[in-house]
């Protein structure tokens, strides 16, 4: 008998724990998943399906091709591709993109970059406001160049009358720092070795 009111009352115990649970109010995150504030850059990590920091291989790898044929890494031992999916070109009310491009550091997703014509550009920027709230820096009024800058990812939107294409890009902020990080060692190291060269006079 004592052996059911224990197993009851650590039944009763677990409901009232899981009731008090669903009682209590939910952090207040529920506007960040609202377009329209710097927060839903954030929340939202990426564009669509593309998430900024994720490994390279959460994508379909048929939709994959180097950029311009050459799997060699850049200056900052980052890779960039071509992602090719018609569905992904499509954003905004009715705007279409020329090209997506990714580029990974050590296979995770630091940049996503979206080309598109420049006749298109100023729509562009009011659908990015639409979607992130008002950016949040640009640098001077001569040049279009809106950026949005938050503590996850950022996204700079550039273009020129005298360019036919313009450039958006999303950037993983913590893999931009590492990035950073790396060249600076790197740095260090070759001036260390360029010190430590025989002959060389202080």
């Amino acid at each position: 008998m004592r052996r059911y009111i224990v197993i009851i009352t650590y039944f009763y115990f677990k409901l009232v724990f899981f009731a008090i649970i669903c009682c209590k109010p939910l952090p207040a995150c529920s506007q960040s998943l609202k377009p329209g504030s710097i927060e839903y850059l954030k929340f939202c990590n990426g564009l669509k399906n593309i998430t900024l920091g994720a490994d390279i291989t959460t994508l379909p790898i048929y939709r994959l091709a180097y950029l311009d044929g050459d799997n060699k890494p850049d200056v900052d031992s980052c890779v960039k591709y071509v992602y090719d999916d018609d569905n992904m070109l499509a954003i905004g009310d009715s705007l279409k993109l020329d090209l997506i491009g990714i580029r990974t550091y050590k296979g995770k997703i630091v940049n996503i970059y979206l080309f598109f014509k420049r006749v298109i550009a100023y729509k562009v920027l009011d659908d990015f406001i639409k979607s992130y709230g008002q950016f949040t820096e640009r640098p001077d009024n001569y040049t279009d160049i809106y950026n949005w800058n938050s503590s996850v990812a950022s996204l700079s939107l550039q273009f020129e009358y005298k360019v036919e294409l313009g450039v958006a890009v999303f950037t993983c902020n913590e893999l931009e720092s590492k990035i950073e990080e790396a060249k600076q060692k790197s740095l260090v190291k070759e001036n260390y070795q360029t010190l430590s060269l025989p002959g060389f006079i202080f």
